[in-house]
């Protein structure tokens, strides 16, 4: 580090977690991003992709004013007020000739503090419903299960760190990503904390950075976590279930039942290539605990089974009762529901679909992202903001 250098705490904006960052400036350049060690959180942790801030800071590709066309199609530069005076015009235009509806957003998953929160306000100033995110690109069976299973897709639940003893990541490298929807913003003193009092079981064909730490790493074959989980609530609805939880909580407890019979434990391991006595011991440890939190992440959400694979980790959760229970995972009741509610709504419809394919369901807010060339085609979308 030079005698000129500068370092600069603030925090990354690579994902919702916010992590803590010291950034050293040379020469009006960014030299190096790393964790901030006194951050109350991240406490100096921070993932590959925070790391590489320092090229994306200065990568010659990177825009540092707005562009427009000119009348020769030329993309040149302008200052703000002139950029943004032309959008908003031109979305003004859109809007009173063809209706709210022709302006969309659509928002990645890696987003600024407040960048979706203004681009959702943004479109309810404009009356537009057709907002797109990548949640229905790389997860959207978290947020089609949570609705089927919980009632609401926006109920995200929260592991209990500060006392589960029995942690199960299925296709989720945390260490990485940060735990797939909940963001945390030290995974790996979340992970170790976890081993220290307990056990953490990791599925994924890969030996990933949250393998290393775990108690015990299982490589079933890419996409078959789901007779992994078929195989445990098999089990425990014959013995390990939490029957009073299932009483009181869940109702088609026998549909469940028959849905699972088939994942025997020797139909499971031909399925899944996991020896018999690796599935043994993850059932014995399950019944050990009792109780146990599960994270899947986009190797679970982005394979053709996700679906049945994330319902199958909520009726884990529901059948060993360690939803809303210490040791397992919270649901932020508040974070998802207005003050003036008192109860979770239904699940019984998603709300109508877009213009273009009426037959797809909205959800989350949401139109699904693969109806987006047809709206577009069919020219009901004119105008769409990525952001």
């Amino acid at each position: 580090m030079s005698d000129t250098a500068e370092v600069h705490t603030s925090f990354c904006r690579m994902c919702p977690a916010l992590c803590g960052v010291r950034v050293t400036v040379e020469d009006g350049a960014v030299t190096r991003v790393a964790g901030d060690r006194d951050h109350p959180l991240s406490r100096g942790y921070l993932c590959p992709k925070g790391r590489k801030m320092a090229a994306l800071a200065d990568d010659p590709a990177r825009l540092d004013e707005p562009l427009l066309r000119n009348r020769h199609g030329d993309l040149v530069p302008v200052d703000w007020d002139t950029a943004l005076g032309d959008l908003a015009d031109r979305l003004v235009d859109i809007r009173d000739r063809v209706g709210p509806y022709a302006v969309g957003t659509y928002a990645g998953t890696m987003l600024d503090s407040g960048g979706r929160h203004y681009a959702d306000r943004l479109l309810r100033e404009i009356g537009s419903p057709s907002r797109y995110t990548s949640s229905t690109v790389d997860s959207v069976a978290k947020v089609l299960v949570g609705k089927l299973m919980a009632g609401r897709e926006g109920l995200v639940p929260a592991v209990d760190f500060e006392r589960t003893t029995l942690l199960l990541v299925v296709g989720e490298n945390m260490v990485v990503s940060h735990g797939g929807f909940s963001y945390f913003p030290d995974p790996v003193r979340y992970l170790r904390s976890v081993e220290r009092r307990g056990e953490v079981w990791v599925l994924d064909p890969r030996r990933t950075e949250t393998a290393r730490l775990a108690t015990r790493h299982l490589r079933p074959r890419s996409s078959t976590d789901f007779a992994v989980l078929g195989h445990l609530v098999r089990e425990l609805l014959r013995d390990g279930a939490d029957r009073e939880h299932l009483d009181r909580h869940a109702r088609h407890v026998d549909e469940l039942r028959e849905a699972v019979e088939p994942f025997d434990v020797a139909t499971t391991a031909a399925r899944t290539g996991l020896a018999v006595d690796d599935l043994a011991a993850l059932l014995a440890a399950v019944r050990r605990h009792r109780r146990l939190a599960v994270v899947t992440g986009t190797g679970v959400t982005m394979a053709a089974t996700g679906n049945v694979t994330e319902w199958l980790a909520y009726a884990l959760q529901v059948v060993t009762g360690s939803f809303e229970r210490p040791g397992g995972r919270w649901f932020n009741h508040s974070a998802a529901l207005a003050p003036s509610r008192r109860s979770l709504p239904d699940s019984s419809g998603f709300g109508p679909g877009p213009r273009s394919r009426p037959e797809i369901p909205r959800m989350a807010n949401q139109f699904p992202c693969a109806v987006l060339p047809s709206e577009i085609e069919e020219g009901h979308l004119k105008a769409l903001l990525v952001i």
